[in-house]
């Protein structure tokens, strides 16, 4: 019994470090402005641009291949064409009867503004039937940390457009207090039962 009494001071002591290393960081995490990367400029067609697509331009694979936020803008860039932002079924059907709105300046940028799906189509005849054509789909994103890389340093996304393996730097700096306070718990925990 006077084992025990002298180590429940010990005990709480140990309980109080523990809640302490545990939430200390994570409130401090929760504390910082969790800031996503600014909004991106994807340039629609890469260095070959907005055009009927040959056997190494496929719209749909880039398309897939990238990820687009609320804020991100597409860049079309292009001679004696335009760009049609066109519904669903429009889009399937390559109608260019009536776009929600029509570009042939050249170089046109479009700012995607809401989560969903975007569709445009080439406004010159015959080309949408070709397969220029281009289908977004921007995603809903929680606010994310920034990436880092080695040592901390801002990191690149694993996959082309934004995504893949990029980790938050705030997980690990919680993750290494939580873990030895969980140790000295356990070791005043053990030494208790003898």
């Amino acid at each position: 019994m006077a084992a025990t009494a002298r180590l429940l001071p010990a005990l709480a002591l140990a309980a109080g470090a523990f809640f302490f290393l545990l939430l200390a960081p994570a409130a401090v995490a929760d504390g910082e402005t969790a800031a996503a990367p600014g909004p991106l400029e994807f340039h629609v067609g890469g260095p070959r641009g907005w055009r009927v697509p040959d056997g190494n331009t496929s719209y749909d694979w880039w398309a897939m291949n990238n990820r687009f936020r609320v804020g991100d803008r597409l860049l079309f860039r292009y001679a004696n064409d335009s760009v049609l932002v066109v519904e669903r079924p429009a889009f399937d059907a390559c109608d260019a009867a009536a776009p929600l709105a029509a570009f042939d300046d050249g170089a046109t940028t479009v700012t995607l503004d809401r989560p969903g799906f975007f569709c445009f189509i080439s406004g010159e005849p015959g080309h949408c039937q070709e397969g220029q054509k281009l289908i977004v789909r921007v995603m809903v994103h929680p606010p994310q940390l920034p990436a880092t890389g080695p040592a901390g340093a801002p990191g690149a996304s694993a996959q082309p457009g934004r995504g893949g393996g990029a980790t938050s730097g705030a997980a690990v700096d919680v993750a290494a207090p939580a873990g030895v306070a969980v140790a000295a718990f356990v070791s005043l925990f053990l030494m208790m039962l003898q």
